[in-house]
């Protein structure tokens, strides 16, 4: 058993010995600071291209389910509670895919939930 343990080791660090160097061509994660840090960004970042016009699809598909009674763009919604945003993108809804926690964590999830509920006051 320690030689197959001394043989794994041995190869795991002469792979790391090859590996390594050459991962270092490949940029580094995105620094801190461009994280979205409040909810209008992250919707500027995840949602506005299909919600925030009223030619995205996403404001499309909302004109024709609800035939104008509400607005299409969800900015300018009042009726949408942060309970609400968050499970439709966890879950998608229709042709609205699903955004997993890799995609938009749970921290900007609740910040965008929060920017769109009808309590926040939204300033455009």
């Amino acid at each position: 058993m320690a030689r197959i343990q001394f043989l794994f080791s041995t190869a795991l660090i002469g792979w790391a010995a090859t590996a390594l160097p050459a991962l270092a061509q490949y940029p580094s994660a995105p620094a801190a600071a461009s994280v979205p840090s409040t909810g209008k960004q992250v919707f500027g970042k995840w949602c506005s291209d299909c919600h925030s016009t009223a030619g995205g699809p996403g404001s499309l598909a909302l004109q024709r389910k609800y035939h104008g009674d509400v607005p299409a763009i969800l900015e300018q919604r009042t009726n949408l509670p942060s309970e609400y945003v968050t499970y439709v993108v966890r879950h998608g809804v229709s042709f609205m895919p699903s955004f997993r926690k890799t995609e938009i964590s749970n921290e900007e999830l609740a910040l965008v939930a929060a920017y769109l509920a009808p309590s926040q006051g939204k300033a455009h």
